[in-house]
């Protein structure tokens, strides 16, 4: 099993090495041709991209698409790579080259009004860098960057092709190119680019037959100082800066509610270890102890009286058991990206290079998610444990691959690039079946041979009577409770981030690892706080039944980080604000992928407070067993 284990790892390496990722730049000599890449076409206003092979008003394309090991890492951004014709040599300078001359239908020339109208971004690539725009504000008058050029634009109810392209290549004292700007330009004929004068015609696009030329030039230049105002690192420009009163807010909010709930910790810690054990074999000390629970002296008694219950396996447990097996694949996946992201053998603002990094510590996280799983299903007397691997292996897939076809099929209706192709759905269940639920298994079998957990206290065969709470003691009025604190601690960074992703056209905001660290640990430790004494409250109303309440307790922050998700795309949005036969379409698509990443979080979340409250329980009552 351990040499098994050990070829499927070396096989998920190869997999990720063989990608053509690049977090970095290339090695390149003088003269050398570097391949610049179509990617796609994306709107502002529309969520659909479109794939650039689909037009026919552009360049004739004499190369196919170059598909990545996975296929679907493509697919899920829309990116379709496709080599084009421009002829770019490393450190070689070009002015005015011609690119095709392309004949144009009346057909071509209405798509065309369509997709300027919904400003519509063409996106290139070259040596993993996208293509982008160089933009000033008065917030960012830094060499800020936006992603893709503006295919045309409107003037006095014209509309205009930007036909010419000036590529500006940024490189280093290493020669290692750090940029990739574009410059887009219209002009009405080659005369034009090559004899520019400050008032020249635009290439119009018209309701009739026209011959159009594509040319483009090359600039390279070389950054030697770093003033503030040009980059010198790979990706510095593509950031965004984020706001640092912003940061300052949230560090100041993240410590204080931390602080606050682990003073509320030590203070039940110290509660529970000071007062004395119930001997339910002694019934002077029981009436004791029941004389002062009535007299309301000691309100924290009741956890005492179920200390033969409360370990009583939980009502459909053969579903909580992979539920808290994804989460802690989850956090294997977490941790994993954090330490290379920080060691810098990824970059996460290459989308291709995140979602193939999250598959492999994902993979990797099966084995550890069916070893606790299995040892968990065990405790509760489950029957079988390839049932209980298999429905770990499958559960959290099922519903991603369930939401990741709805996603299709309606990317699929729009001519959307962002449809999955039959490649990449070969490729997702090949992964599965072949990789993850084997090594799901293998941990689950491990975890079944490994030895039972041993409670601190034995269980009655008959469950003790559950008492009557009041209104506020209810499970649903302590879920929604819990997680609206968790959400106030990483309100601010998930605003920002839908903001970026939702209504400024999915620019990249810079996040410092340390930063992201900072609030990951303030978030984490908000949901294990609260989950304690959550639990801990609801053992003091003598109600065993934590199991599931602790689970749901740490993943309903999630519940809010969708609400307020829903509540921005709807009332921010652009594409909600423009009346549109695409905008319940392009409000479902992004509803889509904002529901898979909050169930990915709350099965994080959830497993961090079910494990968070199951081991503080396990100390409580062994101390008091001790005692």
């Amino acid at each position: 099993m351990i040499k098994l284990y050990c070829l499927y790892l070396l096989l998920l390496i190869s997999i990720v090495s063989l990608s053509p990722v690049k977090a970095t730049s290339a090695s390149y000599q003088p003269g050398d041709v570097i391949p610049l890449y179509y990617n796609k076409l994306f709107s502002l206003k529309n969520p659909f991209a479109i794939s650039v092979n689909s037009l026919d008003f552009i360049c004739p394309l004499t190369q196919t698409r170059e598909r990545s090991v996975l296929v679907f890492d493509q697919d899920l951004n829309g990116d379709r790579w496709i080599p084009s014709d421009y002829n770019i040599h490393f450190l070689k300078d070009q002015e005015c080259r011609l690119l095709c001359e392309k004949s144009w239908q009346v057909e071509d020339t209405i798509k065309i009004e369509e997709l300027i109208d919904n400003d519509y971004q063409v996106e290139l690539e070259l040596d993993g860098l996208p293509g982008a725009t160089v933009s000033y504000t008065n917030e960012a008058p830094e060499h800020n960057y936006k992603i893709g050029y503006p295919l045309g634009f409107k003037k006095n109810d014209g509309y205009y092709i930007n036909n010419h392209l000036v590529f500006q290549f940024l490189i280093n004292t290493k020669n290692e190119i750090i940029g990739f700007e574009v410059y887009p330009d219209s002009i009405l004929s080659t005369e034009d680019c090559i004899k520019r004068t400050v008032d020249y015609n635009h290439q119009k696009v018209t309701n009739r037959r026209t011959q159009v030329s594509f040319t483009y030039s090359v600039q390279w230049k070389k950054v030697i100082f770093d003033d503030g105002k040009i980059p010198t690192q790979r990706w510095q420009a593509y950031f965004r800066r984020s706001n640092l009163t912003r940061h300052t807010l949230a560090y100041t909010n993240g410590f204080f509610v931390t602080l606050i709930l682990s003073i509320l910790l030590v203070f039940v810690f110290l509660k529970t270890r000071n007062s004395s054990f119930l001997n339910s074999n002694s019934s002077d000390d029981k009436d004791k102890d029941l004389r002062v629970f009535e007299d309301g002296v000691d309100d924290f008694i009741g956890w005492k009286l179920i200390s033969r219950d409360v370990f009583r396996r939980p009502v459909y447990g053969g579903i909580l058991t992979p539920l808290v097996g994804s989460g802690i694949q989850l956090a294997v996946v977490f941790i994993g990206m954090l330490l290379w992201y920080h060691m810098g053998w990824f970059h996460p603002m290459q989308p291709r290079s995140f979602i193939r990094f999250f598959v492999l510590f994902y993979l990797i996280g099966s084995v550890p998610g069916g070893y606790y799983s299995a040892r968990l299903y065990k405790v509760f007397r489950g029957k079988s444990w390839v049932l209980n691997g298999t429905l770990t292996a499958a559960m959290a897939p099922c519903v991603l691959f369930s939401t990741l076809i709805l996603f299709s099929m309606l990317a699929w209706t729009q001519h959307s690039s962002l449809a999955i192709s039959f490649g990449g759905w070969l490729s997702l269940f090949s992964l599965w079946l072949f990789v993850l639920f084997p090594l799901t298994l293998v941990g689950a079998y491990f975890g079944e041979r490994s030895d039972p957990i041993e409670y601190p206290s034995r269980t009655t065969q008959l469950p003790r009577p559950l008492p009557e709470l009041k209104w506020y003691q209810s499970d649903l009025i302590r879920t929604v409770l819990c997680g609206l604190i968790p959400f106030t601690v990483i309100f601010l960074q998930w605003h920002e981030l839908l903001t970026l992703r939702f209504i400024t056209g999915g620019d990249y905001s810079h996040v410092d690892d340390t930063h992201f660290f900072a609030m990951s640990l303030f978030y984490i430790t908000t949901v294990s706080e609260l989950s304690i004494l959550f639990t801990f409250l609801k053992l003091c109303t003598e109600n065993h039944l934590w199991w599931w309440s602790s689970f749901a307790c740490g993943a309903s922050s999630s519940l809010y980080l969708f609400s307020y998700g829903v509540f921005l795309i709807f009332t921010r949005s652009p594409f909600a604000l423009t009346a549109s036969s695409m905008t319940l379409s392009g409000c479902c698509l992004f509803l889509l992928r904002l529901f898979m990443e909050c169930f990915l979080i709350a099965i994080g979340s959830g497993s961090c407070g079910f494990i968070s409250s199951y081991l503080f329980i396990r100390k409580m009552y062994s101390t008091r067993k001790a005692d």
